[in-house]
C-alpha cells in the first residue's frame, strides 16, 4: 500500500485530471466540500465508503488507490519480472556450463598430453632397463 499522502496526491491528480474542482468532485460523491477538502489534505481519515465512492466515479479499482497500479499491471509486472529472471538464470546456466566445457577441453588436451610423456617416458625406460639387463 502506498503511503498516506501518495493516496491522497492520486486522487487529487486523479479530480484534476477530470477537470474537477473540490465542490464538484464533493457534490457528485454526495458528500460535503470542507468534508472532501479534508479527506484530500489528510486532514480527516479517507474512510472505505468515500475510497469506494472515490474509485467508483473515477471507475478505478480501490487497490489502484491504494497501490498506485491496477491489481493486473501488478500481474503483469511480476510475470514480467518473473519472466526477466527466469531467462536471466538460464543466460548465467548456459554461461557457466559453457566455461566449465572449455575448462573440462583444456583438462582433457593436458591429459592426453601427459598420457603421451608417460607413455614416451616409459618406453625409453623399457628399452634403458633392456639395454641393462643384455649388459649383464
Amino acid at each position: 500500500m502506498l503511503p498516506k499522502t501518495e493516496i491522497l496526491s492520486r486522487i487529487k491528480t486523479l479530480r484534476e485530471e477530470h477537470g474537477l474542482s473540490q465542490s464538484t468532485l464533493a457534490d457528485e460523491l454526495g458528500i460535503g466540500r470542507t468534508t472532501y477538502l479534508n479527506f484530500e489534505t489528510g486532514k480527516t481519515r479517507l474512510y472505505s465508503k468515500t475510497l469506494t465512492a472515490v474509485a467508483n466515479y473515477f471507475q478505478v479499482d480501490e487497490e489502484e488507490l491504494l497501490c498506485g497500479e491496477k491489481p493486473s499491471d501488478k500481474v503483469l509486472r511480476d510475470i514480467e519480472s518473473f519472466e526477466e529472471r527466469r531467462l536471466a538464470l538460464i543466460n548465467e546456466y548456459e554461461s557457466r556450463i559453457s566455461e566449465l566445457n572449455a575448462k573440462l577441453q583444456e583438462a582433457q588436451e593436458i591429459i592426453k598430453s601427459n598420457k603421451q610423456i608417460i607413455q614416451s617416458l616409459t618406453q625409453t625406460n623399457q628399452f634403458l632397463i633392456s639395454r641393462l639387463n643384455k649388459n649383464d
